[in-house]
């Protein structure tokens, strides 16, 4: 291992500033490994590429180029050993500055980077006790509930061009089509209205268990989120905001419209965007890296199958999709759902 000594600084936002040196002796060793380096990036008459002498070489390119070069390498070889003798969990790639270099002389060098956060979880199991006790919404389908969704699928069902033109939306309030047993029969696997009435009431109560189910897991980690204690780095928060408006971006572009234009339209810009959504980004971020570290802690891990099951899945929707990202997404998601899962039965 090559010998080097570092003082670790820890700065805000989870970044770390690295000091650190290298004997010259340590660069020596890769000498060769930079004349070969240099030598393949340099043109003389009279030479094949990659087999100019090394004599010849610093006298058109100097000494100082193949120390240098001696200089990055070693850096490449010290900087991993870095991270895992001082068990630095990084989170982007290092910006490494060398502060001191000339022949016979310690290396010096200064690295600056951004760290997974440090998380101080709190009794997390005992918030989501707490929030699992408060009495959801109810889930009982009304009358009136059932009868509005129903006029809904029938306006849904009369919203068809005709003879090449749009029904206007004043026609929709009127005229809509009967509920009876053929109408019904159209919309699907119904046997009458009075099976399609009992199936749809029954559908609006799952959506209604589905929603209360979101709503309590939100109120869990963000439960969770105002007791923990956790410096974000601003890369994570700048990553999130990108996301949220690729998000964005996507959703306004199948509704056939140009997000360029609906920004235009809405008189906002981008910065506009994630000055509003930052407070939210914050929130998002903060909740995943939660969760990944309540995984961590209480060895939760997704299983190989039904890992390897949803991402054939998802591939074989989106085949243009890099496989490792997709396993990535599933890990995360699959892990997620166990979390909420132990800390609903808080077991």
């Amino acid at each position: 291992m090559i010998k080097f000594d570092v003082k670790i600084e820890k700065l805000k936002n989870s970044e770390i500033e690295i000091d650190g040196s290298i004997p010259f002796e340590e660069l020596e060793k890769h000498r060769k490994e930079a004349v070969k380096k240099v030598g393949s990036e340099v043109k003389i008459d009279g030479f094949r590429e990659g087999h100019i002498p090394e004599n010849i070489l610093i006298k058109n390119v100097g000494e100082m180029a193949i120390i240098n070069e001696m200089a990055e390498i070693t850096l490449s070889y010290v900087y991993p050993d870095i991270l895992i003798i001082n068990k630095i969990d990084a989170i982007t790639s290092p910006q490494i500055t060398i502060t001191k270099l000339a022949k016979d002389n310690p290396l010096e060098f200064k690295i600056k980077l951004s760290v997974m956060p440090e998380i101080k979880l709190p009794d997390y199991k005992k918030i989501a006790q707490k929030e699992m006790t408060k009495k959801p919404e109810g889930t009982d389908v009304t009358d009136e509930e059932l009868n509005q969704t129903i006029e809904q699928i029938q306006k849904a069902q009369k919203h068809i061009k005709r003879d090449g033109a749009e029904v206007s939306e004043k026609d929709l309030e009127k005229d809509l089509p009967e509920v009876n047993d053929e109408f019904v029969k159209q919309l699907g696997d119904f046997k009458d209205v009075e099976d399609f009435k009992s199936k749809l009431k029954e559908s609006i109560k799952h959506e209604k268990e589905h929603k209360n189910k979101e709503k309590k897991r939100i109120e869990i980690i963000n439960g969770i989120i105002k007791e923990t204690k956790i410096e974000l780095p601003e890369i994570l928060i700048d990553a999130e905001l990108r996301k949220m408006i690729a998000e964005m971006n996507d959703n306004i572009s199948r509704m056939g419209l140009n997000f360029e234009k609906y920004l235009e339209q809405i008189k906002k810009t981008e910065d506009d965007l994630k000055k509003e959504w930052r407070a939210d980004a914050e929130n998002r971020v903060n909740g995943q890296l939660i969760l990944n570290k309540i995984a961590q802690e209480e060895k939760i891990l997704p299983g190989e199958k039904e890992t390897k099951k949803n991402v054939d899945l998802l591939m074989s929707q989106y085949k243009n999709a890099k496989r490792e990202n997709v396993e990535i997404y599933v890990g995360m998601m699959l892990s997620n759902e166990a979390v909420f899962k132990m800390l609903e039965s808080n077991k």
